[in-house]
C-alpha cells in the first residue's frame, strides 16, 4: 500500500497537485513512488478511503494455474445448448478438437 510504504520506509512524504483533466481530476505520482512500489504508466491501482486517507496501492490480477484453472470444473456437469452449438459448429480455420 502507498501509505504504508510512506510510513514504514520512511520514505519522505510526497505533495502534489490536483489537476483537472476533462471531466475527471488527475493525481500525479511522483516516479519515486511509482518506482516504490514497481509501478508505471497504465498499471491498474485500486483506491480507498480510511479514516479521511486517500489510499492508493497496486491492484494485482490474479495468477492462476492449468491445475487450479482445471479444479474449479466439473467434468460430470451438462454440455450447455450454447457449448453443444460451439463443439458442432465447422471449423474456421485450422483449429482441431
Amino acid at each position: 500500500m502507498l501509505y504504508l510504504n510512506i510510513t514504514f520506509m520512511e520514505v519522505k512524504m510526497h505533495t502534489t497537485r490536483l489537476k483537472k483533466v476533462g471531466g475527471s481530476v488527475m493525481l500525479t505520482v511522483p516516479p519515486a513512488l511509482l518506482n516504490a512500489l514497481s509501478l508505471g504508466t497504465d498499471n491498474e491501482v485500486g483506491m480507498v478511503i480510511d479514516n479521511g486517507r486517500l489510499i492508493v496501492e497496486p491492484h494485482r490480477r490474479p495468477q492462476y494455474s492449468l491445475a487450479e484453472l482445471l479444479a474449479q470444473c466439473d467434468p460430470n456437469a451438462e454440455i450447455s445448448a450454447e457449448e453443444r452449438e460451439w463443439l458442432d459448429a465447422p471449423a474456421a480455420g485450422q483449429e482441431e478438437i
